[in-house]
């Protein structure tokens, strides 16, 4: 499908931000948080549980933990391919969303219960981190619901 309407122009006489771009954006932040986490849990576990005021024998014993490190880059490369070709796909940047407030809810609740795995500085950061992705999530996938739904044209090639 085309649309041949003229593109709708911002007061400041520039178009608007492309809705697909501002998934990019928030799909590229995912990628990157799921790395941030994925990667050293998937490589190096107890060296990064010991890393983030983990004690020894814990870290140790999290060191059994490189499959969630492994699903974690999944979702990161799943991530990248929707940003490769994201007409149609929805379901994705729902899920991905839900898993980002699902973990800012879970780690805040459990560092709030005392449950805290890690140094308190390891706890804050982790709670912002998640609750911030889920919102840049949440809003690129109502920013683009129109691509997501593939209500839009597909992308040649």
């Amino acid at each position: 499908m085309s649309d041949d309407r003229e593109p709708e122009v911002l007061p400041e006489g520039r178009p608007p931000r492309d809705p697909a771009d501002t998934l990019r954006a928030a799909l590229v932040v995912y990628a990157l948080v799921n790395l941030a986490f994925g990667v050293p849990i998937l490589l190096v576990p107890t060296g990064f549980f010991g890393a983030v005021g983990v004690d020894v024998e814990t870290a140790t014993r999290l060191g059994g933990w490189r499959w969630v490190g492994a699903i974690l880059v999944a979702w990161a490369v799943s991530a990248l391919l929707v940003v490769a070709r994201p007409y149609g796909r929805a379901y994705f940047v729902t899920v991905g969303s839900l898993q980002m407030t699902a973990a800012a809810v879970a780690y805040t609740y459990s560092w709030w219960a005392g449950e805290g795995l890690g140094a308190p500085w390891f706890q804050a950061l982790v709670s912002v981190v998640f609750a911030g992705t889920a919102l840049v999530s949440w809003w690129g996938r109502i920013r683009a619901r129109r691509v997501l739904s593939g209500d839009v044209g597909e992308a040649p090639g």
